[in-house]
């Protein structure tokens, strides 16, 4: 698998042909860190998505995960598939829930700020409870997504690494006993 996914991962190639003598973009996403698949640009980009993709910003979330990947440095390919947690099917369950968590939280402050006599005050009550709502659920589960990430990473890099241990030490007491073998007759 992993062989797969560093041959058909992503590359910005000085001479590709999108890029044309635009240097300053193409400088800029490889100085960020976009299409790199390390474990920190891979955290990072696993926040963004999980912040975008929890808040209702439908139609504009991939321009929302390409900046905020640029800004912080993460990874955009992990970012856009983790936004698929506000998939068509989900996204009705989760922007009722994130506006009666906002009416819940911020409902009589909304209130009182903002004038609701007509419709347009309670369309803006009702579009800032479901967006501070979502907020609520989006920041904690972009920390969350980020620390997870980086344990995950590290716990499947220190697997690895004792694996390949094991398989040097049982190389070398093969060869140990391989060589006493033949030294002894």
């Amino acid at each position: 698998m992993r062989r797969f996914l560093l041959r058909h991962r992503p590359s910005v190639s000085r001479r590709h042909p999108l890029w044309g003598d635009n240097h300053r973009l193409r400088d800029w996403v490889i100085r960020s860190g976009c299409l790199t698949f390390r474990r920190e640009q891979v955290a990072r980009g696993v926040a963004v998505g999980l912040l975008v993709g929890f808040t209702p910003t439908v139609g504009f979330q991939t321009l929302l995960m390409l900046g905020g990947c640029l800004l912080v440095g993460g990874n955009f390919p992990a970012a856009f598939l983790v936004s698929w947690v506000s998939n068509p099917l989900t996204m009705t369950p989760l922007y009722v829930a994130f506006h009666e968590l906002g009416e819940y939280v911020f409902g009589d402050w909304l209130e009182r700020v903002i004038s609701h006599t007509d419709w347009l005050g309670e369309a803006m009550i009702d579009l800032l409870s479901t967006g501070l709502g979502s907020l609520l659920v989006a920041v904690p589960a972009s920390l969350l997504g980020y620390l997870a990430t980086l344990g995950g990473a590290e716990v499947w890099q220190r697997r690895r690494h004792v694996a390949r241990d094991r398989r040097r030490r049982a190389r070398r007491t093969l060869l140990q006993d391989d060589t006493d073998s033949t030294g002894s007759r």
